[in-house]
């Protein structure tokens, strides 16, 4: 076989290999659902993707803390094809991170001249149980749409090393940008540019290096201040004031070796890992986070340019993650080693070919490479299981973190759900145990106590709530309490403050109808009921409400017509019917068809109406 011949046969071996590898590790997550963590937010609640006239509010508007238009955009389209069917969401999930793989598979080939140690950087990139948050996770899809653009970038700018077209350079930039519309902690981008200018040996000591960059660092800048109000407006900075200074840098450090660590030996995976209490060991892993940067300076004054080049791109993809800028409740995060893992897997795969095939025999590093590859394959396979329930998802969290109070209260959340109150409650207890000033805890022992019909728990757990966070959920929560305890003007503060943060609220907006039209507001209350359909998702109760409004306003003709509307949706609808045959027999029509109607579908107050208009039983 001629030598062109065989790298085409081993290229296409590999990736189908490659291919495989991902569909046996990911195969559990096509039968995966959505969970209550972000999903609901991002798709299945979400009607900004129901419509791709909400383009521009994709590109004007923050998303659970988070700026990522073209991550919006990607719903839409999935949105466009299966609907809220899960499925579809983890399909594009998945196929974007076979993409990804593949790109990464001729980017290091391209760097490094070597199928093999491309092969295995792409293939442990893939499989690893770390990426399994990134690709598992539909609320995740920001990560690996916005890796997709990076790692084109990579590649666009490797062959931009090798043209120096400035329409190639443009693409550059372009595909950037795409992947800091996907996600903001790609403004890495440009200095993870300036790792595989190591890689390439290109000297640094040039200008044009730094200025070919200087668009990139500009727009860069610019994506980051946006992504700092986005953090800001959902309330996810500052969330550990008590953290000072040498804190944040003990921290800092000991995150930057546990992530290397944990990609090399991933032992007890999470979905979130949170804070330790700051002792010996992590000022230990800050000594050896200041120690691996300084190995950094002498790799570059040695040549050691792969291992130079690898820690530039895992510092710099991880550095805006280290909790410097503090967000989140946790430390630490597996979908933050989605890029920042190749600059690992770079070296490594490089030094293991070098070293065990010089001093062993060529073949060792195959054998090795391949072993540790069909490990992490299996055990990312078993890691999906947890994505098939949001019980089997939480429950995972707990046992690897018992103490941490976010998993407990989410899974006592999951059991309400299900309806087993007695396991509910004693987890959302054990959550407002460990973290008295978790507001979320709160609120779920609020909702528990609603459930249970215990009325005056309940609002004692939403004060405590609200006191601590005037958190939109729970302000609703009370205003229902209020209004059902006969104290509209109550009910309307606290959703003046749900609307205040959530505009679109259209339940808070027929909350807000509901007591302005307790309190005789007719005309006020259909301006709020106006809005609540306008935001809304059809739910009849806004259509009857508002019609019921328009009677106490003798406007007959159109509470006629608000109660013709929820009809001719659902015929079944009994109190529409009951109302419109009012409605008529205000209007000076014929009411007894509907409230006939309304009778036989089982609404009582119809049987009243009909004796006292229709003279009928």
């Amino acid at each position: 076989m001629k030598p062109q011949q065989e790298q085409k046969y081993t290229t296409v071996l590999q990736i189908a290999i490659l291919m495989a590898a991902i569909i046996f590790t990911y195969i559990n997550v096509f039968g995966a659902g959505f969970i209550s963590w972000d999903d609901a937010d991002y798709v299945a609640n979400n009607t900004d993707i129901q419509s791709f006239a909400n383009i521009s509010k994709w590109f004007s508007s923050f998303y659970i803390g988070n700026y990522h238009p073209l991550t919006m955009v990607s719903y839409a389209i999935d949105y466009l094809i299966g609907n809220t069917a899960p499925a579809q969401y983890h399909i594009t999930n998945i196929i974007l991170h076979s993409a990804n793989a593949l790109m990464l598979y001729a980017f290091v080939n391209k760097i490094q001249g070597n199928r093999w140690v491309a092969f295995f950087v792409a293939l442990l990139f893939a499989i690893h149980p770390v990426q399994t948050e990134s690709v598992s996770w539909v609320a995740e899809r920001k990560n690996v749409l916005s890796g997709f653009f990076s790692i084109m970038t990579m590649w666009l700018y490797t062959r931009y090393l090798g043209e120096e077209k400035k329409t190639t350079l443009l693409l550059v930039v372009l595909a950037a940008v795409a992947a800091m519309l996907s996600k903001a902690t790609a403004v890495a981008l440009p200095v993870s540019l300036l790792a595989i200018d190591i890689w390439l040996h290109r000297p640094l000591n040039q200008k044009k290096v730094w200025v070919e960059k200087l668009p990139l660092l500009l727009i860069a800048l610019t994506v980051g201040i946006i992504a700092i109000k986005a953090q800001a407006s959902g309330e996810f900075l500052n969330h550990h004031p008590e953290h000072g200074f040498l804190q944040t840098i003990g921290y800092a450090g000991y995150a930057y070796v546990q992530y290397i660590i944990q990609l090399i030996v991933p032992v007890k995976p999470s979905v979130l890992y949170p804070y330790p209490e700051l002792g010996v060991i992590q000022w230990i892993y800050t000594l050896l986070a200041i120690g691996i940067a300084a190995l950094a300076v002498q790799a570059y004054r040695k040549q050691w340019f792969v291992l130079c080049g690898g820690i530039v791109f895992y510092s710099v993809n991880i550095a805006l993650v280290l909790q410097f800028i503090q967000f989140g409740d946790v430390l630490r995060a597996d979908r933050y080693m989605y890029l920042a893992c190749i600059g690992i897997w770079i070296p490594l795969v490089q030094y293991a070919f070098d070293w065990l095939g010089l001093k062993l025999k060529e073949t060792t590093p195959l054998i090795v490479l391949s072993v540790l590859s069909v490990v992490f394959a299996v055990m990312t396979y078993q890691r999906n299981d947890i994505w098939q329930s949001e019980k089997q998802f939480w429950q995972a969290i707990t046992e690897t973190f018992p103490n941490s109070a976010v998993a407990q209260s989410s899974l006592g959340g999951v059991y309400m759900k299900e309806g087993d109150y007695i396991s509910a409650m004693e987890y959302i207890d054990k959550a407002v145990t460990l973290d008295a000033n978790n507001y979320k805890a709160w609120y779920n022992k609020g909702v528990l106590h609603l459930r249970k019909g215990e009325l005056s728990e309940a609002a004692l757990a939403l004060d405590k709530c609200i006191a601590l966070k005037e958190y939109p959920k729970a302000l609703f929560s009370r205003a229902l309490l209020h209004q059902q305890a006969g104290h509209p003007l109550q009910a309307m503060q606290d959703v003046e403050k749900v609307l205040a943060a959530e505009p679109r609220n259209a339940r808070a907006h027929f909350i807000m109808g509901n007591c302005l039209e307790q309190n005789g507001n007719y005309e006020t209350a259909i301006a709020s009921y106006n809005k609540a359909i306008e935001y809304g998702d059809g739910d009849p109760l806004f259509y009857i409400r508002r019609g019921v409004t328009q009677i106490n306003l003798h406007d007959y003709n159109a509470a006629i017509h608000d109660f013709s509307l929820v009809i001719e949706k659902n015929a079944n609808n009994g109190e529409a019917w009951y109302w419109r045959g009012m409605a008529k027999q205000l209007a000076g029509q014929m009411p007894c068809h509907d409230l006939n109607k309304a009778r036989n579908l089982g609404y009582k107050e119809a049987e009243q109406a009909l004796v006292k208009f229709c003279n009928s039983y």
